[in-house]
This record gives structure tokens, sequence and C-alpha cells, in this order.
């Protein structure tokens, strides 16, 4: 065999090895990467799964120049998590929440879904509109813009997202409508419960 033939044989193999190891680490690396990849999950989906996440909303009207009262009363012995409150509106709104009020009446108890459609487990949490409540200590102020606009109709304002319910707790939320026409909204909670 020639001197060039050989040569040409060996840088031939010297590639040929250099891409067989190079192949092999990479494999390695991919497989590394699967056996020991780490999953996050957000707490929601998992309480989905364990079949202790909830959620319950409601259209209402706000009439012109009054407002409306929805109460989260958490009758239960566990803490509950409210992952959010959602308000979509067609007119602009002022939103107060407070916290520990005064139930008199419930008024018009809305209904509460598990949102592990399966499941039969419930947690004993009431929400509720049009009832008597008073007192309370206010928390949070703001605004829940709506009305037509080009190509989009109202808006979605979240408010107390990541709020803890202790038992034996509420918290209230109170949509005002300042303008003279009737507003139409809805409210909807996502919650769950906290071991």
């Amino acid at each position: 065999m020639s001197e060039d033939r050989t040569l040409e044989w060996v840088v031939s193999l010297v590639i040929g090895s250099i891409t067989a190891v190079t192949l092999l680490y990479v494999v390695l690396g991919i497989y590394q990467l699967q056996v020991g990849r780490l999953v996050v999950e957000p707490e929601l989906s998992v309480k989905i799964k364990e079949g202790k996440s909830f959620s319950s909303s409601k259209r209402l009207t706000v009439p012109a120049g009054g407002s409306v009262s929805i109460v989260f009363i958490n009758k239960s012995d566990k803490k509950v998590k409210i992952v959010a409150t959602e308000i979509d509106t067609l007119g602009n709104l002022d939103v107060d929440i407070y916290d520990n009020v005064q139930v008199n009446t419930e008024g018009n108890v809305w209904t509460v879904r598990n949102l592990d459609l399966k499941s039969d487990y419930m947690i004993d949490v009431t929400i509720a509109d049009g009832g008597d409540y008073v007192g309370g200590e206010p928390v949070h102020q703001t605004v829940a813009h709506g009305g037509t606009k080009n190509f989009a109709i109202g808006s979605l304002s979240e408010v107390g997202e990541g709020v803890i319910v202790h038992p034996n707790q509420n918290i209230m939320i109170t949509l005002s409508n300042s303008g003279n026409a009737d507003i139409k909204c809805s409210v909807r909670f996502v919650f769950y419960e906290v071991e």
C-alpha cells in the first residue's frame, strides 16, 4: 500500500472515530436529559388531578347608580386558596373587596363545580349574591374596564389572585356602577382546597 493511501486510510479512521464518539456523547446527553428531566406542574393543575379544585360563575346586571355584592364564605375546616376572581364586563365598574364581612342572609347561592368532572368531592364553600352583607375591612380597590371597542367588547379584570381564605372567613366583592345605564358582567371564582 502506498504512503498516500495509508495516510488517507488513517485520516478516514480518525475522522470516523471522532464522529462516532461525538454522536455517542450526543445520544448520552439526550438520554440523561430525558431520564433526569424535571417536570414542574402548577399547583392548580395538581389540585385538579387530586379532585380538590373548584369553579363557580354567574352573569349579573349591575343597575345604573347601584351596586351588586358577592360573598365567598369558607364554611369548611380547610384553608381555601382563591387562584383568581375574574370579572368580565361590558361597561366600567368600580370593584371593592372586603374581608370578614357580617353575613345576615346569604342571598342567591351559586353552583360550585369540581374541576375534575368525575369527582364527587365537594368543599363546604358558599358563594352568593343579593344577600345582606355588612361591615368588613376594605382590602382592595380597582376598576373593571368595559364597553364596546373596535373589534372587541368588554374586558377582563382579575382580582384576588393568591388569596387564602381560612376556615370561617369570608371575602366580599362589591361591583359599583356610577353610570346612567345598567351594565352586564360575569364573575368567576377559581379556587382549591389547601392541605
